[in-house]
């Protein structure tokens, strides 16, 4: 029976490097960023131990945190300690520096990357949320070039994404906080510390004299994939802030998510607790 121990680590020493053996179903690896969930999971034996892995954690070009003229550019290999300690990333996705900021102790934060978070493809996953309410693009390269994905089509199924084997996410790219809006998250578990969500979500809204002029939100661990609202978001624009809005909103949010019961949760709860989270991002 195979073990950790067993799996050949390889260590490439460009992105070029980790690519070419990509390509090669011989020399072809798992993609190992900072294995904080891919340890623990060949270790309980949730996923198959795989023949190789490839190391992408030394790889510089993976990392940074820049602006550019499509919107913060971040590399796949950034930490979450990165994460929530970019000044760039607090002032101008400030959902995402606070989603990193939650992600279990300081020891993952430290090791933990945004591609390594992405990929797991994991419902619960927490960065997921804030990633899909900007509109935001993923990029995959491949030996034979680069392609942009939608944040909003990579996450294909349970912990699927639209990725190729031959392929490794490189970078996000997400638009900024528009002028006049803002962001919030927020994560329900069962402790205040280092958990495992039962329900989280992120939104950002746009409000101009008392009227949401536009709204996106995003929640994970109510489907097999983290999930906008489009429904919601749709019918609220246009509408003033009230109390009466609020209670529609909390019904309509619990009304467009259909979550299933597992270890952490119960459907009927997580129903509940989606409208009450979504009130309360909208809630100033």
């Amino acid at each position: 029976m195979r073990t950790v121990e067993d799996i050949e680590i390889r260590f490439p020493g460009s992105l070029a490097e980790a690519l070419a053996w990509q390509a090669d179903e011989k020399t072809r690896g798992r993609p190992l960023a900072g294995g904080t969930d891919l340890m623990v999971q060949w270790e309980s034996g949730v996923a198959a131990i795989p023949e190789r892995a490839v190391s992408l954690w030394g790889l510089k070009e993976l990392k940074g945190i820049r602006e550019t003229p499509r919107g913060i550019e971040i590399g796949a290999m950034t930490t979450h300690t990165e994460l929530r300690s970019s000044p760039l990333v607090r002032e101008k996705l400030p959902a995402l520096a606070a989603a990193a900021a939650t992600v279990g102790g300081r020891q993952i934060q430290n090791r933990g990357t945004i591609a390594g978070n992405v990929a797991n493809a994991s419902p619960a996953g927490d960065l997921a949320p804030t990633l899909l309410i900007t509109d935001g693009l993923a990029t995959a390269a491949s030996a034979s070039g680069r392609r942009d994905i939608p944040l909003a089509k990579l996450f294909t199924g349970y912990r699927k994404l639209d990725v190729r084997a031959d392929e490794l996410l490189v970078s996000f790219t997400l638009p900024a906080l528009p002028a006049g809006a803002r962001e919030k998250f927020h994560k329900i578990g069962t402790r205040a510390a280092q958990a495992i969500s039962k329900v989280m979500g992120a939104c950002r809204v746009r409000v101009q004299n008392g009227t949401i002029v536009s709204l996106a939100v995003s929640l994970g661990s109510v489907a097999p994939v983290p999930v906008r609202l489009p429904e919601l978001e749709q019918w609220i624009a246009g509408r003033r802030v009230d109390l009466n809005l609020l209670e529609e909103v909390e019904r309509r949010a619990s009304a467009e998510v259909h979550p299933i019961d597992d270890i952490r949760s119960t459907a009927t709860y997580r129903k509940w607790v989606s409208g009450r989270l979504v009130r309360a991002l909208l809630e100033a």
